[in-house]
């Protein structure tokens, strides 16, 4: 594991964030987060404290009600961000080929076939599936289309990867070994990952920083960095720090849900 300096500038900011839905709910309010370069930042909060809207206003698919979000490395007037978005279902083209499917967004781009193929060689062995470059969606497993959804997320080579809870419907095993490809994926590529999830376990293993959010409205509670120099393995899931760091979050949370208590029992 790494750590970036505390003083690195932020690759994206949010400042005083809030957002309102048209049938009235506030989903975020006064939400601020800055969001650092090869960092791996998970958001861990209850359902609907607005995690996965911090993603969509990150990856311009909403436009917050009030406050900023800046990109301080990149010039005022640009519209599109260097980023990729991964989330919860695969949502796979059912009528096209594992490969066809990763190349959707370099076509979406322009891409020639001659240009885009290898890139999209590459992405597939990245996440272990050249073997199926032909295969379609209906022949493979929920964790293999999630490893699809992966290299889609990649081919475009991005700075920053956005998670909306990618590993929520899988079982346990499936999950634990697409914890460990993507944190190797991570550390490969000095990727900026921002995660959502609902699971303090997963939270802990993965993050360097756990951003943990209370109740609607959404906004930062807790933020709680994870020591780097732990080695991320099946060793460590079992260990006493691992246990310790567990039960830090947990408490985080239920204090964060504590505040809010009402708000909570009507999610």
């Amino acid at each position: 594991m790494k750590r970036q300096p505390a003083e690195n500038p932020a690759i994206v900011s949010l400042k005083g964030v809030s957002k309102s839905f048209q049938n009235g709910t506030v989903a975020l309010e006064d939400f601020t987060l800055t969001i650092r370069p090869r960092e791996f930042l998970s958001l861990l909060g209850p359902s609907g404290c607005g995690k996965s809207t911090v993603l969509r206003i990150v990856a311009g698919l909403a436009d917050p009600s009030g406050g900023q979000v800046t990109w301080p490395q990149e010039p005022a007037n640009r519209l599109e961000h260097d980023l990729s978005f991964v989330f919860q279902e695969p949502t796979l083209m059912p009528w096209a080929t594992v490969y066809e499917n990763v190349r959707l967004p370099l076509r979406l781009k322009g891409v020639v076939e001659r240009t885009a193929r290898p890139r999209i060689l590459e992405a597939l062995e990245m996440v272990g599936l050249s073997q199926f470059a032909q295969s379609y969606p209906r022949e493979l497993s929920g964790g293999m289309k999630m490893r699809v959804s992966i290299a889609r997320a990649l081919v475009t080579q991005p700075r920053v990867l956005l998670m909306d809870e990618p590993f929520a419907a899988l079982d346990e095993i499936t999950r634990f070994k697409l914890n460990n490809d993507l944190l190797r994926l991570w550390q490969r590529f000095d990727l900026t990952i921002v995660f959502v999830t609902h699971s303090v376990f997963e939270s802990v293993y993965l993050s360097e920083r756990i951003a943990v959010m209370r109740a609607r409205p959404g906004r930062i509670a807790a933020d709680i960095a994870i020591d780097t120099h732990l080695q991320r393995n099946e060793a460590f899931r079992t260990s006493v720090e691992y246990a310790g760091l567990c039960g830090q979050v947990s408490a985080a949370l239920h204090k964060a849900m504590g505040e809010d208590a009402d708000a909570f029992e009507h999610i």
